[in-house]
């Protein structure tokens, strides 16, 4: 392969890569909106899919995978019901909210741990069967699915969908001129945070250079 096949494919791939990163924070600022719409629907789904993506890991343990790691992700599960007490409003900082956090961490490291282990690659390698639909195929689309539906899916949900209850206070509701405005998420609040400062960063340099 040539030098320039080598370049154009390198720079084609980053470019890619933030156009995908770019799609991904759309997709999540527009879930920020339905999620502010319809509240209650959320919450029923959050609710429903913690419980079935909980008890799954109990049926995921009968079956085969490691039971310190189905346990954990029980546990992570679990730990996100006394979030819905107060859906969509939440303490940063609080007990309930950083426990939430760190078990979430635990258990993206743990399964991405056993993912990578040589015992998964093993196991992988001895039921490998490129004629069978399930147990051929790409083994990473495997990884990645289980990931966003065990892993991911709920604690997205989260992300995209609660507020920090200093926006429930009055004080936090009025806007400009005394009028009401309506309470946003927290992965809403910093994107518009990031694009309001860099509003300001950018017509600052337009004054500077005005007077110069």
């Amino acid at each position: 392969m040539g030098f320039i096949f080598k370049v154009i494919s390198f720079l084609g791939g980053w470019i890619a890569l933030a156009v995908l990163a770019l799609s991904v924070s759309a997709g999540l600022y527009l879930a920020c909106e339905i999620a502010e719409e319809y509240s209650s629907t959320v919450r029923r789904y959050l609710h429903k899919s913690t419980l079935g993506i909980g008890f799954t890991y109990i049926i995921l343990a009968i079956d085969g995978l490691p039971f310190t790691k189905c346990a954990l992700g029980l546990l992570t599960y679990f730990s996100y019901l006394p979030l819905l007490a107060t859906f969509p409003f939440v303490q940063p900082v609080s007990l309930v909210t950083i426990w939430a956090l760190i078990v979430t961490l635990a258990n993206h490291i743990s399964w991405f741990n056993y993912f990578l282990s040589h015992d998964y690659r093993e196991e992988l390698r001895s039921s490998y069967d490129e004629s069978s639909f399930i147990s051929g195929g790409n083994p990473a689309m495997r990884v990645m699915g289980f990931l966003f539906i065990f892993v991911w899916l709920v604690p997205l949900g989260f992300f995209i969908s609660l507020t920090s209850i200093d926006e429930s206070l009055p004080l936090a509701q009025q806007g400009h001129y005394g009028q009401s405005k309506k309470n946003k998420g927290i992965f809403k609040t910093f994107v518009d945070g990031l694009w309001e400062k860099r509003s300001l960063f950018s017509s600052g340099g337009g004054t500077q250079k005005r007077y110069e």
